[in-house]
């Protein structure tokens, strides 16, 4: 079992072209949103304190895309999950690959609770309620962190099929991470049109600390619009832009160069930094640390470097000139 600490521990973890967030709260439970790279996990798992057979509060998985999902049946062989949140499951889309069917299966299999969330949930990891000592009325600790899931809704689904636009990534579940004073924003692969839908239901009018971008940073997952309005001064792109599909594009590029300002903000890809621990201490204060591995190595918890603005790793000038070079 991993020994809480009292603080917030946030990993993103550097598995290449995909996402994996690890998240330990201060009571000690462990979340993941996404997983691949299943052994890496495990071993950072390991690494922090769990054995097999031990508890994982919640795997949320934010829609059937492989770089997503691929490496949850991994986890859900040597952990118990207790609870699984998964994208809407009644539509083609939603059902996903094969792979896919099997994973959710699986979770039955196994009796986790799971959830196809559409629309808004909003769960307390370490417990809602203050504990009184007397005989006064219950109520909502302000003090206790929470997760909001922000999926989509059947009324969007409609309205994108109605327009012939709607694909897989439309499903992917957003998630808010908050704690007092802190909020982080995690964006899977939704699309603008699944924030534009959030901003119409002003869910999300809360700036953030820090945003994790939505689809690996391309244009159709994070614009200039959605940075300024959110303000966060740390900005994670899990990408490897070298690679497969080339996000970040030519068009995120420039705006995360012109987001990008060493004294106050930072736009970091995780192929540049490796994997970003960040804690979240009791009195708000936070450090970002990075270990600089590769994707497919393991991550040395007594092994890393400060990541701050002054000291980001990534060239987004020198990666705009390469997607110019690109276009010939």
């Amino acid at each position: 079992m991993i020994i809480p600490d009292g603080n917030l521990h946030i990993f993103m973890v550097n598995v290449g072209q995909g996402d994996t967030t690890v998240i330990i709260t201060p009571k000690g439970n462990v979340i993941i949103a996404d997983v691949m790279r299943p052994s890496k996990i495990a071993k950072l798992l390991t690494d922090l304190g769990m054995e097999n057979g031990d508890p994982i509060a919640q795997l949320i998985v934010s829609h059937p895309h492989t770089d997503h999902f691929s490496g949850a049946n991994r986890l859900i062989n040597d952990y118990e999950i207790r609870q699984a949140t998964v994208a809407p499951f009644w539509h083609t889309f939603g059902m996903g690959p094969p792979t896919y069917q099997r994973l959710i299966g699986r979770f039955f299999d196994k009796n986790t609770n799971v959830t196809f969330l559409s629309g808004y949930s909003r769960w307390y990891p370490d417990g809602a309620m203050k504990e009184n000592t007397n005989d006064s009325q219950p109520e909502v600790n302000p003090d206790a962190p929470f997760f909001e899931m922000l999926g989509p809704t059947n009324g969007l689904i409609r309205m994108l099929e109605d327009a012939n636009v709607f694909n897989t990534n439309h499903l992917s579940i957003m998630l808010r991470v908050r704690w007092r004073n802190f909020r982080m924003i995690i964006g899977g692969d939704a699309q603008m049109e699944n924030w534009a839908f959030f901003d119409q239901e002003r869910m999300l009018e809360d700036k953030c600390q820090v945003l994790r971008t939505s689809h690996h940073g391309s244009s159709n997952g994070t614009q200039w619009e959605r940075l300024d309005r959110l303000n966060p001064s740390e900005v994670i792109v899990s990408s490897d832009p070298g690679r497969g599909h080339r996000i970040p594009d030519l068009t995120s590029s420039a705006v995360f160069l012109r987001y990008d300002n060493s004294n106050s903000r930072m736009v970091v890809t995780t192929a540049d930094s490796g994997t970003i621990h960040l804690l979240v201490r009791q009195n708000g204060s936070r450090t970002m640390r990075c270990f600089r591995e590769a994707p497919e190595d393991i991550i040395n918890l007594s092994a890393s470097d400060i990541l701050t603005a002054q000291k980001n790793p990534s060239d987004w000038g020198a990666l705009l000139n390469q997607r110019i070079i690109e276009m010939g």
